[in-house]
């Protein structure tokens, strides 16, 4: 190949712009160019008047102090259109048009799901887990988990002073709506009491029942991370527990959020909690030593990949190695949830 294409797709995770700059300086050394896509798949499917929105050359020096920066230089966005097939065709038609030969797509699940249809239609492409949410089975880390984690960490090492000050139980939401991994390694590192997730049924009675233990036994603060999924597993009838408590009255019948929940668990344990919902600082910031090696090496195997003719697979990495499994064996397959973590997480806070 002399050209390929490159993207970043759905949601941005710290670590993609030093896949980007791995995948055109690998390029370069195998003289090769690149086109960079920018917000995703919309570019390729160059809707706007001037191309200059839609893609630009890249050479190794546009890339170059990249490395340690968050986000992507490339944009990101979620393109509903690629959905159907005559705009997937039109995407194809569009790269050739530009001499491009081959497709890295960098992001997750979803992102991965328009490189399978290219694939099917023919289109070389090689996928790159990016995503703070290391929800892909398939290999053991994506990137941005590691940095999303570690700022959570720093989050949680905060906000357990000010519970430990107070003497108060805190409630603090990371991502994680499908995948409850930001969650539970949060807890272990920073030694929470609680891991709620969305793959393990939880009530808000049981979680009470051992907060108020905690405090019987002299414990004067509690940290509960919480994914922001979790709400799907829960078991507990809390129109009835509201319904027992006349300061939660007001929230029996409304959409539950962390901070309704934290003020369920206040009513329970009769101690003050407080929520704190991370939100998308965990997206942000510099990505992590780990993250930027992590990075390197898939972006320089996407590149060698499709170099050697070799298309249709994704990137990932299984103890310590790099390896590359074929796009279409990743469909619908989640990360099974560690359950050796999860019960780690309950011996060690008692």
């Amino acid at each position: 190949m002399k050209r390929i294409g490159v993207l970043t797709s759905g949601g941005d995770a710290p670590g993609m712009n030093a896949a980007v700059r791995a995948v055109v300086r690998t390029a370069a050394a195998n003289e090769m160019s690149v086109v960079g896509f920018k917000r995703g798949y919309n570019g390729v499917l160059m809707q706007n008047l001037n191309p200059d929105d839609d893609y630009m050359l890249m050479t190794a020096r546009k890339v170059s102090g990249i490395v340690h920066r968050g986000g992507t230089v490339l944009m990101t966005a979620r393109c509903k259109e690629f959905f159907q097939p005559k705009y997937q065709q039109l995407a194809i038609d569009n790269m050739r048009s530009l001499g491009i030969e081959g497709l890295v797509v960098i992001g997750g699940d979803g992102s991965f799901a328009g490189a399978r249809d290219l694939h099917d239609l023919g289109f070389p492409v090689i996928g790159i887990p990016g995503t703070i949410d290391n929800d892909l089975a398939y290999t053991e880390y994506t990137l941005g988990f590691d940095t999303a984690l570690n700022t959570a960490c720093d989050c949680v090492n905060r906000i357990r002073e000010s519970s430990d000050s107070h003497e108060r139980t805190s409630l603090v939401t990371v991502m994680g709506r499908d995948c409850g991994d930001i969650a539970i390694h949060t807890a272990l590192a920073c030694g929470a009491e609680f891991a709620l997730v969305p793959e393990v049924p939880w009530s808000v009675e049981e979680v009470s029942a051992r907060i108020k233990w905690g405090i019987v036994n002299g414990k004067r603060s509690t940290i509960v991370i919480f994914a922001e999924g979790a709400f799907a597993s829960l078991t507990s009838d809390l129109h009835e527990i509201c319904g027992r408590y006349e300061q939660l009255a007001d929230i029996r019948d409304d959409k539950l959020t962390s901070s309704k929940l934290a003020n369920v668990l206040e009513a329970l344990t009769g101690q003050e909690t407080r929520a704190t919902v991370l939100g998308y600082i965990q997206r942000g910031g510099t990505p992590s030593a780990s993250d930027r090696v992590l990075a390197a090496r898939l972006g320089n195997r996407a590149v060698e990949l499709l170099r050697d003719g070799r298309s249709g697979l994704v990137v990932g990495i299984r103890e310590s190695r790099i390896i590359e499994v074929p796009i279409e064996e990743t469909k619908g397959q989640k990360r099974p949830l560690n359950a050796e973590l999860k019960q780690l997480v309950a011996t060690l806070s008692t």
